[in-house]
């Protein structure tokens, strides 16, 4: 086996070749440096692999070339990564690092993408290089849905899945859905393998408790290949012989301490195509020596999430693996869940068929006590994360969100927003009298974008229309939510007219002992009125306000506006009837008049 020194020579060599390192490098002579004199060379950032383009750093002819791929950043650019045979061949040896033992006895079904994307393929290799047979079952794609694959896995045998962790949550929950014991009914199952994703040590066992079987991660990236792998005792080791991993503090420059966190700079030793010098990849990880009981020496690794996911509130500085740990130390763990940075804290919106396992006071302090900071807490509506329906459909799976930072749309979102199209759809439902689908609709657009005061709003509707339409239970148990919706749009906007309007229909439908008002929710149908929204309902519930205050002239006049908007409204009419009947008109002009 050649030394690593000898190892980076060659490499220094390749960069010779490559567009991108002849421009960075300029006319020094790196050749003769040293491994251990890694640090002086210059960084490479995401930014410059996306400005090089598909062919910027390319290092062999084309004839040599075997495959491309390329992965999307939240700006949209691909980065571009090409392979030849050997490259292919080197990833499915980094692959077989992994501790699951892959062997001729093993059926392997591959769940994770194959379009653009690189773990399938490096999977498929390490996969033929064992002797082993595999089932390529795409994520992401019509063909496969959910219940297809768990129908392949039970009929054919399956032994080992590989694929993104959420899939391997999705699959257990259409198994359940489908009424099927994942830990009976698929005898040939051993093992999981997952990558694409962080994976810490507790969603690695919840995984683990969800299918039975031990579950090994694997961290890379499409443009470096499989980096590290997990052996059978849970450590992740670096493929030494193909990658130098440095651990820099954020700003680049100096490297931290063994063990201790940083961002990590990888070089690609073996990689021939397109490879890679100091790939600051925006990876906050950890690395440390290790001696394990596996038999391996050398360097482990610890991910704790990318740069982008983390938070900070003053002191405190929280990566994605920070809040992962505590999302999985719930008991029951969430079937779906989404973190959303807000000013004051993180907003967790939580879904899971054991819900009623769960009580909101006890979620919320085992979060903040995990985090260190103020946490808010919402069950979310059924089909807000997860739309059940669609798992035992033949609906392709969708790339997840786990964090959003604040301010931004959603990590990793399409270009196109759907927050449109929900609110759109949620108010044909409203006004269909499917109140339920509309809160799902509404609920997933505040999940989505939990900055949109009119998607709050229209969720408060909502929940006021099912209110209405509620048994007593139901009216405790859904008030405090339209409450939370009515505060959340007017602290967003609080000049939003449909947002007053709600917080109106509030104030005159609750209790005064609880805090109704109708002087004051007169005052908020008079604001949505002068502000554009004068609809004959609006002018009804102002009438409203007024019998309660016991004004009857004002309110005879909202009714005569409401039907002057809209003659055949039922609820106009029968109160201007009730009304007239205590009323005397006026033979000269026929108007309707309080009694004196």
């Amino acid at each position: 086996m050649k030394s690593r020194e000898r190892v980076f020579r060659e490499l220094l060599e390749r960069l010779t070749k490559s567009p991108l390192y002849i421009e960075k490098l300029g006319n020094r002579n790196v050749t003769r440096l040293s491994l251990a004199q890694i640090g002086l060379l210059p960084l490479t950032r995401k930014e410059e692999l996306r400005r090089a383009g598909s062919f910027g750093h390319l290092a062999v002819d084309m004839r040599e070339v075997a495959q491309y791929h390329e992965s999307f950043g939240t700006t949209g650019e691909p980065s571009a990564s090409w392979f030849t045979s050997k490259d292919l061949k080197t990833g499915g040896k980094q692959m077989r690092e992994c501790g699951v033992g892959l062997n001729p006895d093993d059926l392997v079904l591959i769940r994770f993408p194959y379009a653009m994307s690189l773990p399938a393929f490096l999977m498929q290799h390490a996969a033929r290089q064992a002797g082993a047979g595999v089932v390529p079952a795409s994520g992401r794609t019509p063909v496969t849905p959910y219940p297809r694959v768990l129908e392949l896995m039970r009929r054919l045998g399956v032994t080992i899945v590989a694929g993104l962790p959420r899939e391997m949550e999705l699959l257990a929950e259409t198994a359940r859905l489908l009424g099927s014991d994942i830990k009976k009914d698929y005898p040939d199952l051993r093992a999981l393998c997952v990558a694409g994703e962080l994976t810490g040590e507790l969603r690695r066992q919840h995984i683990e408790r969800l299918w039975g079987v031990p579950v090994f991660n694997l961290y890379g990236s499409t443009e470096t290949g499989n980096i590290a792998a997990m052996c059978e005792h849970g450590i992740m080791h670096i493929v030494e012989k193909d990658f130098v991993v440095e651990t820099l503090a954020e700003d680049g420059f100096a490297p931290v301490d063994p063990g201790a966190k940083g961002f990590a700079a990888i070089t690609t030793l073996t990689h021939e195509a397109s490879p890679l010098l100091r790939y600051f990849n925006e990876d906050v990880v950890s690395v440390e020596a290790c001696a394990c009981a596996c038999g391996r020496t050398g360097s482990k690794l610890v991910h704790y999430g990318r740069a982008k996911d983390r938070i900070r509130f003053g002191e405190i500085v929280l990566d994605g693996k920070d809040i992962q740990d505590a999302v999985y130390s719930l008991v029951p763990a969430p079937d779906a869940w989404k973190a959303v940075e807000q000013a004051d804290g993180i907003r967790f919106l939580l879904d899971s068929h054991r819900r009623k396992e769960w009580s909101e006071e006890g979620v919320r302090a085992r979060l903040s006590e995990r985090l260190g900071v103020p946490v808010d807490v919402e069950f979310a509506a059924e089909g807000m994360l997860l739309d059940r329906d669609e798992l035992v459909r033949n609906a392709p799976s969708k790339k997840p969100v786990y964090i959003q930072r604040n301010g931004d749309a959603a990590p990793d979102a399409p270009a196109a927003n759907p927050v449109r199209d929900w609110l759109g759809r949620g108010r044909r439902k409203l006004i269909d009298g499917r109140f339920s689908e509309a809160r799902r609709l509404f609920g997933q657009a505040t999940a989505f974008d939990p900055s949109d005061a009119e998607a709050h709003a229209l969720l408060a509707a909502a929940y006021g229309r099912l209110i209405e339409a509620g048994n007593m239970l139901e009216k405790i148990k859904l008030l405090p939510q339209l409450e939370k919706e009515i505060a959340a749009a007017l602290a967003i906007d609080q000049k939003l007219p449909f947002a007053r309007r709600m917080n109106g229909a509030r104030l005159l439908n609750t209790p005064g002992t609880l805090g109704g008002d109708p002087s004051a929710a007169a005052e908020e149908f008079r604001y949505c009125i002068a502000h554009g929204q004068a609809d004959a309902d609006v002018w009804v519930s102002l009438s409203e306000c007024y019998m309660k205050l016991g004004d009857s002239r004002q309110a005879i006049e909202s009714l005569r506006q409401a039907l002057d908007r809209s003659p055949k409204h039922v609820r106009a009419n029968e109160w201007m009837r009730q009304l007239a009947g205590n009323s005397e008109a006026s033979p000269s002009d026929g108007e309707v008049r309080e009694d004196q």
